[in-house]
């Protein structure tokens, strides 16, 4: 009897060892524990005055670049309008954009719905949504909230 005490406490101990050293990586729902997110929220790098714009014409170019210091490379197209000239279009991160089924390429007819600013003589917009032939890439909502960020609020 005694030898059944021991086996029957040793493993009670052992279940109560494995539940009270798994409760806490269970407890936070994501399977490797918690991990606060390295990235700070999305600020709008437009300064100053915006206005909704749209636009239409041929892409010129594709390129990458970064808005500020503290932010991910993004993608921009030049876009050569008829009546404001050459437009830069500032898209979103590559990130977010290399995995979407969306590809832009010079001399396609595109049509860019968003906010724009004016900085030294030159327009500059802020995409919210690019169209080209039926397809048509959302890029931020009308506040200007990134389709990137996972959490927006209603």
């Amino acid at each position: 009897m005694k030898r059944w005490q021991i086996i029957g406490t040793s493993v009670l101990g052992v279940m109560v060892w494995c539940w009270a050293v798994s409760g806490p990586a269970w407890g936070q729902g994501r399977g490797q524990g918690f991990r606060p997110c390295p990235y700070t929220p999305y600020e709008c790098a437009a300064k100053g005055v915006c206005r909704p714009l749209t636009i239409t014409g041929k892409v010129s170019r594709v390129f990458t670049e970064t808005l500020q210091d503290n932010m991910y490379p993004g993608m921009a197209i030049i876009v050569d309008t008829k009546d404001r000239g050459q437009v830069r279009v500032h898209l979103g991160p590559v990130w977010y954009l290399e995995r979407q089924a969306f590809s832009l390429e010079p001399g396609q007819e595109v049509r860019v719905q968003g906010v724009c600013l004016e900085e030294k003589g030159q327009t500059r917009l802020i995409a919210a949504e690019v169209t080209v032939g039926d397809s048509v890439l959302k890029l931020r909502d009308m506040e200007g909230k990134p389709m990137w960020e996972a959490w927006r609020q209603r």
